[in-house]
């Protein structure tokens, strides 16, 4: 015996199945969104690390030339000609601050990331603190910049020279 079809449908699958694909699509593009946001963080990070890292090998070779008696660079300057640029803070200035700054090359060194660096002469000190023997030495201003991209990191030390 045949069942008489009725004129209108009576069920609700289509619709239910429609909402809920619908869902789930606006799921799966939140999804993505966050995990390309969780991405770019991600490089970020690894930029600004990476740039650290490359500020701390620069610092690291201004140091061996600072107590090589200078051979890797000209006397270290003094005065009012050493004021730090505010341009060294800017990312979007990508070229070398002065002709005063040194630059080491991109190497593994430092992370493939342009350094340069710059030797400031803070003067004599009679009593210099934080050294192993206090005695009468030579103050000097230490300023590293690593960048590339928008990533830009800017290092000071201070180092004593002892005359003893």
């Amino acid at each position: 015996m045949l069942k008489p079809v009725p004129d209108s449908e009576r069920g609700a699958a289509l619709a239910v199945s429609l909402i809920f694909l619908l869902l789930m699509t606006m799921a799966a593009i939140a999804a993505v969104q966050a995990a390309s946001s969780q991405e770019r963080m991600a490089a970020n990070s690894k930029f600004s690390n990476d740039s650290l890292q490359a500020a701390e090998a620069g610092l690291r070779q201004a140091e061996v030339d600072l107590f090589d008696n200078f051979a890797g660079f000209a006397t270290p300057c003094s005065g009012a000609d050493c004021n730090i640029d505010a341009s060294i803070y800017d990312p979007a200035t990508q070229s070398r601050p002065s002709n005063q700054w040194i630059e080491i090359s991109p190497s593994t060194e430092t992370n493939n990331m342009t350094l340069w660096y710059r030797v400031i002469n803070l003067g004599q000190s009679n009593t210099p603190v934080n050294i192993a023997r206090p005695a009468p030495g030579t103050l000097y201003r230490v300023v590293v910049v690593s960048f590339r991209g928008s990533t830009r990191t800017v290092l000071e030390a201070i180092y004593v020279q002892s005359e003893a």
